[in-house]
């Protein structure tokens, strides 16, 4: 595990890493993993939780029934306020954007095996992240693909644990790696 120096003076999440490839995009295929990652729901593929509370805020893709992307933005992000209740969602207010909004370019790109929608958080302008979709049993599945360690990775979770009284102490990527292995990346104030 890496860490890396940064300093606060923005919105939480404005502190996550300053390189980043144009494209994360997973593993080339003539380079399968060692075990094929899980897939999450279309609507789910990867979340942040923070040390404040249970709620969490998820970036979905809105798909056709053919788990096509929709629309010129398809990924949207939401809150999952499981302390209020497991199925509790809610929108991002206004003031949420800077921290957990997305910005405003998605690019939609078609593969063999499904698509690929390139997105960039709004406060992590710098970095990648590839949503790879397709159909997997029936249903609309989603694999998010960031750089973690400099090496490609499946997102499992970004976890921000707050600093008191304000600002964050560190930002943990967690994922797997092309060789199935788990990655993680601190970032710490």
């Amino acid at each position: 595990m890496r860490q890396r120096d940064w300093t606060w003076s923005g919105i939480c999440l404005a502190v996550l890493l300053a390189q980043a490839p144009v494209f994360a995009g997973p593993p080339p295929s003539g380079t399968p993993p060692a075990k094929p990652p899980e897939a999450r729901d279309a609507d789910s593929a990867f979340f942040i939780t923070r040390s404040t509370n249970k709620n969490q805020v998820h970036y979905g893709v809105r798909v056709d029934g053919d788990c096509k992307p929709q629309g010129p933005q398809p990924v949207h992000a939401y809150w999952r306020m499981l302390e209020k209740g497991e199925k509790n969602v809610e929108p991002l207010l206004g003031r949420e954007g800077p921290a957990y909004g997305l910005a405003e370019a998605q690019q939609v790109e078609s593969l063999p095996h499904g698509w690929r929608v390139h997105i960039h958080l709004r406060a992590w302008p710098e970095r990648a992240i590839d949503l790879d979709v397709f159909r997997e049993n029936d249903h609309c599945a989603a694999r998010a693909f960031t750089l973690m360690e400099g090496k490609v990775a499946q997102i499992e979770r970004i976890f921000v644990k707050a600093a008191f009284p304000s600002g964050v102490e560190y930002v943990l990527l967690s994922g797997t790696g092309p060789d199935g292995r788990s990655v993680r990346e601190v970032i710490k104030k």
